[in-house]
This record gives structure tokens, C-alpha cells and sequence, in this order.
């Protein structure tokens, strides 16, 4: 089934405008940065992962690849409409769960929106 392309960031453009915002959690098996779109937008959630060769062989890397975009797959409806979101997997990710990974990605995308929300009501 998969991810439909119009989801997924693919240009190296992309990926360098998301890692340039400063919506970014670290947490144990990868690090999400986000870039959040204007309150009203109506696009889609995209994403787009990032494995080096840190994290493993090519077996790994796609391993974590295939995991991260089945957990977006399953939980897009979660995040805000335009969104655009860059994981960055890291070495020992094979160490959780299927389930542990998607309450690590769900509870990184909730912190960045709450932190959006401060910084938005701040100003």
C-alpha cells in the first residue's frame, strides 16, 4: 500500500527547508524535525526519512525506513494539515518495539506542537 508521493518529501530542497526550522525533538530511536504551515492549511501531512550509514547496513536502514512510514502511514490523521516532518533514524532503533516506536514518534510530534502552540501564543 505504501505512502502516495504526493506525501513524501523528496527533493533535497525539501528536506533542507524542514531541517532549517527549529521544530526539533530528539528522543532514543530517531530525531523529528518539523516544519508546521500556516493555521488553516488544508495539504496533507508529508514526511520524509533520513537513514545514515551510522544506523546499520542497507538491510537496517531500510528496515527503520519501511518501520517510519508505516507508523506515518497509520498515524498521519494525528498530526496537523501541512505539516511537513524529516526523521532522522539512529543507531539501536532496532531495539524497540514496532509499538514503542510509534508511542516514541506520537509523543515527539505532540511535544513539537505543543511547543508551536507556546511559541505562537507567546508572541
Amino acid at each position: 500500500m505504501g505512502i502516495p508521493a504526493s506525501q513524501r518529501l523528496r527533493k533535497l530542497s525539501e528536506f533542507q527547508q524542514v531541517r532549517g526550522s527549529e521544530h526539533r525533538v530528539h528522543c532514543g530511536p530517531f530525531v523529528v524535525q518539523c516544519a508546521l504551515a500556516a493555521a488553516g492549511s488544508t495539504s496533507r501531512p508529508r514526511l520524509g526519512v533520513i537513514a545514515s550509514r551510522r544506523v546499520g547496513n542497507a538491510v537496517k536502514r531500510n528496515r527503520g525506513k519501511r518501520l517510519v512510514r508505516e507508523i506515518f502511514r497509520r498515524h498521519a490523521d494525528r498530526l496537523p494539515n501541512g505539516c511537513q516532518m524529516v526523521v532522522v533514524l539512529r543507531s539501536g532503533f532496532e531495539r524497540y518495539t514496532f509499538d514503542g516506536l510509534v508511542a516514541e514518534l506520537l509523543q515527539a510530534s505532540e511535544r513539537i506542537l505543543r511547543r508551536a502552540n507556546l511559541e505562537n501564543t507567546s508572541q
